[in-house]
């Protein structure tokens, strides 16, 4: 690891861009052995953001981290998602050692935190994405006391369970604006049950924003919400959002057009019936029918029944999120 040199660069790549482009042509070439279906990597934005760079003795960069800090006021969605003061880093990490690279990566990050007035406290996180099957990151993440939290999953098109018939007396339709309520009630029940895991946190506000998303979601025609009832009573919900939706996923897939499930739910009395596994057959044909390439989605790794359940509807891992809670705790 000594033989890395890490800075903190502002302004323009040093020695100029074609190291660089070297560098991504290295990841790109791991990424694609690994896993077919990440996409090519994007290079550093300098200018953009503080980009964390380390380098071999000749001064040949070895791996690139773009920094970013969050912060949610009181009242504002994203302090449903996570803790109010968020660092991240985005890393590229090539060459022969990835994995010596990305440990000095993440030793000179560790020294960035230190230096940084606010935002380190007790509500804070250190948060990367690293690819689920690029496991040369894994030891590094862990030695430096990161754990993986969120998985973001990937389906292709007609991959999964074939077609599924609902229980006798439950019936599958899209919601409409008249289902409001019930798709706010089983929303929440899906927030509550995730507050388990620490990566959801209700508040004051929540229920209030997830009833304007969903008014606005369900007057659209489709929806892309479908409802289980049970001789009328709702008893689950698959909320979908297809590719114009969900352009903020498309960067992170090689293949196109990309659709998102956000939420998907089944009351608590109601588990185990293939309620589930029905809902997600209904949206499956729609977007296979649409001719959507691939679908994901997120789970909280330390959830019992997501992680299971999505593989067994022909989701696997694509994306990790690895975090260390608070920030300062990055060893």
């Amino acid at each position: 690891m000594s033989g890395y040199v890490a800075r903190v660069r502002h302004d323009n790549p040093p020695n100029g861009t074609a190291e660089f482009d070297r560098l991504v042509e290295s990841v790109a070439r791991r990424w694609a052995a690994v896993d077919p279906l990440l996409p090519g990597p994007s290079h550093p934005k300098f200018n953009t953001n503080p980009v964390l760079t380390v380098s071999d003795e000749k001064g040949r960069p070895m791996a690139v981290g773009t920094m970013r800090y969050s912060w949610y006021q009181p009242g504002e969605a994203g302090r449903t998602w996570g803790v109010p003061d968020q660092h991240w880093i985005t890393p590229l990490v090539g060459g022969s050692d990835p994995e010596g690279a990305l440990d000095s990566l993440l030793t000179s990050w560790r020294d960035q935190l230190e230096e940084l007035p606010t935002g380190t406290g007790s509500e804070s996180a250190a948060l990367l994405t690293w690819p689920a099957r690029d496991v040369c990151g894994v030891r590094p993440l862990q030695r430096h006391g990161m754990q993986p939290v969120t998985v973001m999953a990937v389906r292709q098109r007609r991959r999964g369970v074939p077609p599924a018939l609902p229980p006798r007396d439950v019936t599958i339709r899209l919601a409409d604006i008249q289902d409001l309520a019930a798709v706010v009630s089983l929303v929440m029940e899906e927030h509550r049950y995730e507050e388990h895991f620490g990566n959801v946190f209700i508040q004051p506000e929540t229920a209030e924003q997830t009833r304007r998303v969903a008014a606005r979601a369900l007057s659209r025609n489709p929806s892309w919400i479908w409802l289980a009832e049970r001789r009328g009573r709702p008893v689950g919900l698959l909320w979908v959002s297809p590719p114009h939706r969900a352009r903020w996923v498309a960067p992170l897939v090689s293949e196109s057009p990309a659709a998102y499930i956000g939420y998907g739910a089944v009351a608590e009395e109601e588990r185990g019936q293939g309620i589930g596994t029905c809902l997600v057959s209904h949206a499956h044909h729609a977007l296979d029918t649409h001719g959507i390439a691939v679908t994901l989605l997120n789970y909280a790794v330390m959830n019992p029944l997501s992680g299971p359940f999505w593989h067994r509807m022909g989701y696997r891992p694509l994306w990790t999120t690895w975090e260390v809670r608070p920030a300062l705790a990055l060893r």
